[in-house]
């Protein structure tokens, strides 16, 4: 609070600031939120059953809820099953009442009464390291890989899940122009950072390559070891290798948490990641670039950049029009840099049984209201 926030009511409603009783933190101390029973429950629900490492648990109606009156649902059973065709198969036996969809299933689903597409406000996109490989310092050679990728067979193809091409870093549907009312991605858009185009690619490439005294590309690119990274990273190779015969892409899959780790510290060529809006606000997604900042893996820099940041954050703040004015401006810069490589904007596809209603999404795209679900 030592200065204006603009987007504050927004911020307030990122988990990481809901309150937490202090009596009960201090009582569990490290092992507070580690199972059902290391927490203290606000909200219309209480967790139930959850030890830490089981895979069912509940959430159960909280008495002491402010407006437990309209709370409809008295009992949700959570269930982890992490094959999507087990899932599918409990949905359909009515085992289970919801479940998400991906792949083949959605092209079968995609027309059925109870299939809900959910788009995120998450983008994927390919972080570029220029302080390990001098190389991606070459703006042509970050170009040359974007250009090579056809995003729409991406999405529709090999995804095939519902999600969309983004139309750059920042998601679609996050936020509005205060004036015009525009959609923020839309009026930041940067078409040839987002759009195959071959021929010009090969053209970058060859030049790029010839400003740095190297005669082929090689480099490993890294992604997490699920079925939609294994799928994309080979999808992504194959399209990278398009460039010519002088470019070799390895593909690498590791856990999660493995991949993390090693891009904050700089272990890795080119690696898959991701970015979901922590609220709606184009800044969630724009401040990860400023200089040194610990999400920037790729250590990509620009002085106007973050000029232009720091100004929505401060001289700006208070002043919608100008604020917003810096970030479509640096929005720009980072997309016609070639910063990162941005390659989908993710949705969720899932089919919900006819008797449940009333399902709320937040604008972030990634909370339900529970207590407004009811059975019909």
């Amino acid at each position: 609070m030592d200065r204006p926030i603009p987007y504050f009511k927004l911020l307030m409603g990122f988990c990481i600031f809901f309150p937490q009783d202090q009596k009960v933190v201090e009582k569990y101390g490290s092992k507070y939120g580690t199972a059902s029973n290391k927490l203290v429950y606000d909200g219309p629900y209480k967790q139930v059953g959850w030890t830490g490492t089981n895979l069912k648990w509940k959430l159960v109606k909280n008495p002491q809820y402010w407006n437990k009156k309209n709370v409809k649902m008295d009992t949700i059973n959570y269930q982890v099953v992490k094959d999507s065709s087990t899932a599918l198969n409990l949905y359909n036996s009515k085992k289970l009442d919801v479940t998400t969809i991906t792949g083949s299933q959605v092209a079968q689903y995609k027309n059925n009464k109870n299939y809900v597409l959910r788009k995120e406000a998450s983008t994927f996109y390919l972080q570029l390291n220029q302080k390990k490989d001098k190389f991606f310092k070459n703006k042509k050679i970050r170009q040359a890989v974007s250009m090579s990728i056809d995003r729409n067979q991406l999405t529709s193809k090999v995804l095939a899940d519902g999600s969309q091409n983004p139309l750059g870093y920042v998601s679609t549907y996050l936020a509005k122009n205060p004036k015009t009312g525009q959609d923020f991605a839309k009026e930041a858009e940067v078409k040839s950072a987002v759009t195959q185009n071959l021929t010009e690619a090969k053209k970058l490439l060859k030049e790029g390559l010839k400003e740095e005294g190297m005669s082929s590309l090689k480099f490993t690119l890294m992604a997490d070891d699920t079925a939609a990274g294994k799928t994309t990273n080979e999808f992504l190779q194959s399209q990278i290798e398009k460039l010519g015969s002088n470019v070799k892409v390895t593909v690498q899959n590791i856990p999660f948490k493995t991949r993390l780790t090693d891009s904050s510290n700089g272990k890795f060529d080119a690696v898959v990641t991701g970015w979901g809006a922590d609220f709606s606000d184009p800044i969630s997604f724009l401040q990860l670039f400023v200089t040194g900042n610990a999400q920037n893996n790729g250590d990509w820099s620009n002085k106007e950049y973050d000029k232009l940041i720091k100004a929505s954050n401060t001289t700006d703040a208070t002043n919608p029009t100008k604020r917003w004015s810096d970030m479509v401006k640096a929005e720009k810069i980072l997309m016609n840099d070639q910063a990162i490589v941005p390659i989908y904007q993710q949705a969720t596809s899932q089919l919900w049984s006819s008797k449940v209603k009333g399902v709320i999404y937040n604008t972030a795209g990634n909370n339900f209201d529970y207590s407004k679900l009811y059975v019909k």
